[in-house]
């Protein structure tokens, strides 16, 4: 099998995939928005949303083994099957929905909630886990499915749930894992999941492996609220890109 990439295109490849997993080092979700776009300018997406998928979950299975101890596992019974609920209804409303509509709607929140979030300061503790966490389970299967992006409705969640870091950061990874996971066999299912692909994401594995390293050490010496301010930036950002792809369909 002849290789996916030259050596050029490798090592801008390789750079864009390390830069991305410092950011989900350190906020555990993320590194698609940096990724899907910019590998995007050398490959068909076709190609680009699987070899992406297969790092994901590489990188979400890394950070969540590692530190799975630390989860909140009272938080992830009550979110887990309700997200695969949502990922199912997510698959129904994809063929349903105004998709466009849809899509920019699902900005807006993000973007208008991160501000919030921004100019508020640390999102308050204490929201009850009933019926919020059944929701944001829900929501983040759903818009899993439907728009690639399942993180952000359990980062709202969680960051006003968990109090600390560590905690918050490796409950996340485990929802994010899930939420890989099912797109992953989406993929597959579709198959999507062709040679080269493989191939493109094991050449870049090692890459996305170093940033998520990388991130995790800049993680250590941050501190919750710092550490939440990034995670909102994370949302505006992801928020911000759902309405411009709107805009430019």
């Amino acid at each position: 099998m002849p290789m996916p990439f030259d050596w050029l295109t490798y090592a801008a490849c390789a750079a864009i995939v390390a830069g991305a997993y410092v950011i989900f080092g350190i906020s555990a979700f993320g590194a698609a928005m940096f990724t899907v776009p910019a590998l995007s300018y050398f490959f068909p997406l076709e190609f680009v949303l699987p070899m992406c998928v297969l790092l994901d979950v590489s990188a979400a299975f890394a950070l969540g083994s590692r530190f799975s101890a630390d989860a909140d596992r009272g938080e992830l019974k009550w979110m887990t099957p309700f997200s695969l609920a949502g990922a199912v209804a997510g698959v129904t409303a994809l063929v349903t929905l105004p998709q466009q509509a849809t899509i920019a709607a699902f900005g807006l929140f993000l973007c208008g909630y991160a501000a919030y979030t921004l100019y508020a300061g640390v999102p308050t503790l204490g929201i009850s886990r009933h019926p919020w966490a059944v929701i944001s389970g829900f929501c983040g299967g759903a818009t899993g499915t439907l728009f690639g992006v399942g993180a952000p409705p359990y980062a709202v969640y969680l960051t006003r749930r968990l109090p600390d870091k560590t905690v918050l950061r490796a409950t996340l990874s485990n929802m994010v894992l899930l939420s890989t996971s099912i797109r992953a066999l989406v993929f597959l299912a579709g198959g999507l999941f062709l040679a080269d692909r493989i191939i493109g994401a094991l050449m870049l594995l090692p890459f996305a492996l170093g940033g998520l390293w990388a991130g995790h050490r800049i993680q250590l010496k941050v501190s919750r609220e710092s550490l939440l301010k990034i995670i909102s930036l994370m949302l505006l950002l992801i928020g911000t890109s759902l309405i411009v792809r709107v805009l430019r369909s």
